[in-house]
């Protein structure tokens, strides 16, 4: 009864409009109000509203976080965040471990099965409207970890885990075609997995990115451009390990490729499907990673993740893993 009489008070004061982006921000914001499900905030609508002002429809993901910006009590995702508590991996590469005697009582040092997590934050440095309506400077953290949890002979180790610290700009850009939004990214990336001489993986790069957003499916292109390293000095001895300080992986992008292309669609009954591809056309070599999330209760969500290539962790990166991991899904893509 109070929600009927709302929307009979608020239309007839401000009236209905013929559509969002031909409205004044007032009258968009009652048409919002009208339309509401009992999710949405009363921020969310006025975000809303405010992107249509120059003409630039924004995306409700990017509506959404820049909500969640504003709250002292939030993290805003960056990726996916996820915990496989089961995944199997068909060929787990043994060789670092061998090589390092890091487990020599055991034949196999890693096992087919593991758990396997991510997390994925960011937050602004400098938001809203620094050079453009609706851009930012963020900073950007993944982890990614892998948890032989299963192989009791070895104390369950976490075996791998992927640091990744980011700087990146991101903005609108100024046309809203097929009733979406084009964007771009323009960032400073470092991944490490925390280790020190032989077992130690790391890089950086630059990147460039563009992407389009629509109500329920996005595409996103980033290549990327890999800071060199000085090579590392060997002194000929055998017996002598080589120093830290140097490229401790100097052909990753024949394995990684130079480009990674996302594509996300979110079904009308909540499923979400998800891709990625890295490649490098010179080498033949690469990655692709399939995703479907699937409602369960709540917030919370089911996810199923299959992954065959190269570089799903730095110190696989010139390994091929072929996995496949079902779990929770904390926070999706869209």
């Amino acid at each position: 009864m109070v929600r009927y009489v709302r929307r009979v008070l608020v239309a007839v004061l401000l009236g209905w409009g013929a559509s969002v982006q031909a409205q004044d921000f007032e009258t968009c914001l009652t048409q919002a109000l009208i339309n509401a499900s009992d999710e949405q905030t009363v921020a969310q609508l006025k975000a809303r509203c405010d992107s249509t002002r120059d003409g630039v429809k924004l995306p409700e993901r990017i509506i959404k976080e820049q909500v969640t910006e504003d709250s002292e009590f939030v993290i805003t995702p960056h990726r996916q965040n996820y915990v496989l508590p089961f995944s199997h991996n068909a060929n787990p590469n043994q060789s670092p471990w061998r090589e390092q005697d890091v487990f020599p009582e055991v034949d196999r040092p890693v096992q087919h099965k593991e758990a396997k997590l991510q997390l994925s934050l960011k937050v602004p440095l400098w938001h809203r409207d620094l050079f453009f309506d609706n851009d930012g400077l963020y900073f950007g953290f993944t982890f990614k970890s892998f948890w032989q949890v299963y192989h009791n002979a070895v104390s369950k180790p976490f075996r791998e885990t992927n640091y990744r610290p980011e700087v990146f700009y991101q903005t609108p850009l100024p046309f809203s075609p097929w009733d979406g939004a084009f964007f771009t990214r323009v960032g400073i990336e470092h991944e490490s997995n925390g280790r020190s001489q032989l077992l130690s993986r790391s890089w950086n790069r630059i990147y460039v990115g563009v992407g389009f957003l629509r109500e329920r499916w996005a595409i996103y292109l980033q290549p990327w451009y890999r800071i060199e390293e000085d090579a590392k000095v060997d002194d000929g001895d055998p017996n002598t390990p080589l120093p830290a300080d140097g490229d401790d992986n100097p052909d990753i992008d024949r394995y990684l490729g130079h480009f990674e292309l996302n594509a996300i669609y979110n079904a009308e009954d909540d499923f979400e499907y998800s891709s990625m591809i890295r490649h490098n056309f010179a080498s033949g070599k690469g990655a692709l990673e399939l995703g479907v999330s699937f409602p369960l209760w709540g917030r919370l969500k089911g996810y199923l993740q299959y992954f065959d290539g190269y570089g799903e962790s730095l110190i696989d990166y010139d390994h091929r893993v072929q996995r496949i991991g079902i779990g929770l899904l904390l926070t999706d893509w869209l």
